[in-house]
C-alpha cells in the first residue's frame, strides 16, 4: 500500500486518496474472531451453569429422599 506523501511531514488529516482498507482487513478478521469466541464462551458458561444447577438440584432431592428414607 502507498503512504500517504504528507506523511513525511507529519500530516495526518486523512483526506489524501489513499485506500485504507487493506489495514484494517486484519483488524476486521481480529474482530470476528474476538466476537465469535466472546459468544461461544458465553454459551459455554451458560451450558455449564445449567449443568452444575441441575446436578446441585439432583443431589438435593437425592438427599431428601435419603432423610426420608431414615425416618
Amino acid at each position: 500500500m502507498k503512504d500517504c506523501p504528507a506523511s513525511e511531514f507529519g500530516c495526518a488529516c486523512n483526506r489524501c486518496a489513499v485506500d485504507r482498507d487493506d489495514d484494517l482487513e486484519a483488524l476486521k478478521q481480529f474482530n470476528h474472531a474476538s466476537y465469535s469466541l466472546a459468544i461461544s464462551l458465553i454459551f459455554l458458561a451458560a451450558v455449564l451453569g445449567v449443568l452444575a444447577a441441575g446436578f446441585w438440584n439432583a443431589n438435593r432431592v437425592q438427599e431428601l429422599v435419603a432423610h426420608e428414607r431414615k425416618d
